[in-house]
């Protein structure tokens, strides 16, 4: 990554800060806990990767593990879904199965949950932030709109919301994480998941 220029340079009251910096800290950080591991990732090699100073850093994340649950949150950024009252439920749900499996097949993916499961089995704190700050905003939408679906009769009385996001998103997570013992994922896995998830929650015709 080529380095700005003037990332160091004073900054005048009020002045945005460079989302261009910004976005090569959070790309920096992921690209070497894939290659490094949680631990040997340091605030250091991050600025090194970025090509900034260390302070432009810590201006945004005060310690690692706030610059790293932002981080997550940037690569799962795709996945964020606002539920609105003249949502087609199933089209949403579509779309986000789809983005879902783009994201599991990306090979940067792979790479980082190992580490990220292990990190958030040792930190229960990390855990926590991991939790409200990127596990909440990529599942409460759906929860919501599946709620929304629920309330205008498209799904049926007794249907859970919550078991119907958790269906919906561990699929494609275990698939990521045991691809050497299943069967490889078909390009219509998505639209057939949702598929079969509607076929069993929707309300009768």
């Amino acid at each position: 990554m080529t380095p700005a220029t003037d990332l160091e340079a004073p900054r005048r009251p009020g002045r945005p800060r460079d989302a261009g910096a910004r976005r090569a800290i959070l790309d920096a950080t992921l690209e070497l806990l894939a290659e490094r591991g949680f631990h040997a990732t340091t605030m250091d090699a991050i600025a090194e990767r970025a090509g900034v100073g260390k302070n432009t850093i810590y201006r945004r994340w005060p310690a690692k593990d706030d610059l790293i649950v932002d981080a997550f949150a940037h690569f799962t950024a795709v996945l964020k879904l606002n539920a609105g009252p003249s949502d087609d439920v199933y089209s949403r749900l579509l779309e986000y199965s789809r983005s879902l499996a783009r994201l599991n097949a990306d090979p940067l993916a792979s790479r980082l949950i190992p580490g990220l499961l292990g990190e958030l089995q040792r930190d229960p704190a990390f855990a926590e932030a991991y939790a409200e700050r990127v596990v909440g905003p990529l599942r409460d939408p759906i929860v919501a709109l599946l709620e929304l679906a629920r309330e205008r009769g498209e799904l049926r009385a007794d249907a859970d919301p919550d078991q119907i996001a958790d269906m919906l998103l561990g699929p494609g997570f275990v698939r990521m994480l045991f691809a050497f013992a299943v069967p490889e994922t078909k390009p219509s896995y998505p639209d057939e998941l949702v598929e079969a998830i509607w076929r069993g929650v929707a309300a009768p015709a």
